[in-house]
């Protein structure tokens, strides 16, 4: 199980990929290339795989393994009660439904720097078998951050769990 989380638009967004996804890590990722297609399928028949345009709504997506819910629930956000837990799981549940509802960006941000100033005291929150870790937890929540800064304040925010 893991965590899908999106910025979208209602205009469609241009995008180049392969469509070829991977697992690593507890993250599902798409390969951009065929250099990296290439290098996780070295021995197959790649010859009806190639990069192409396409259009879609998703302005931003980012996948992380429901193991990081733990740590995530772990981390406060200054001056509410939330955890970073409900603004990356639960968004919705907590009126935040678009880029630009009312503290968003800025209570994602203070759970980013907490994560960053806290990380000895999350290590121990890791999970047991292996599926995520804080480094991507940190680097996913960074991802997300910095596209949401940019993001219009009509993009809707939505999370598939």
């Amino acid at each position: 199980m893991s965590l899908d989380l999106y910025i979208t638009s209602k205009t469609p967004i241009r995008k180049r990929g392969t469509g070829v996804y991977v697992r690593e890590n507890g993250q599902t990722v798409e390969l951009k290339t065929m250099e990296e297609v290439r290098s996780h399928f070295p021995d197959a028949d790649l010859s009806h795989i190639s990069v192409h345009e396409y259009e879609d709504g998703d302005f931003w997506h980012g996948n992380i393994t429901h193991n990081m819910n733990e740590m995530a629930s772990e981390v406060p956000i200054e001056g509410v009660e939330l955890t970073l837990y409900d603004l990356l799981w639960r968004p919705d549940e907590h009126g935040f439904a678009t880029a630009g509802s009312p503290g968003y960006r800025e209570f994602v941000l203070k759970g980013y720097l907490y994560l960053r100033a806290h990380k000895e005291e999350l290590l121990p929150l890791n999970p047991d078998n292996g599926w995520g870790n804080y480094d991507q937890l940190r680097a996913f929540t960074l991802d997300f951050l910095q596209h949401l800064i940019s993001a219009d304040d009509d993009f809707e925010i939505y999370a598939s769990r």
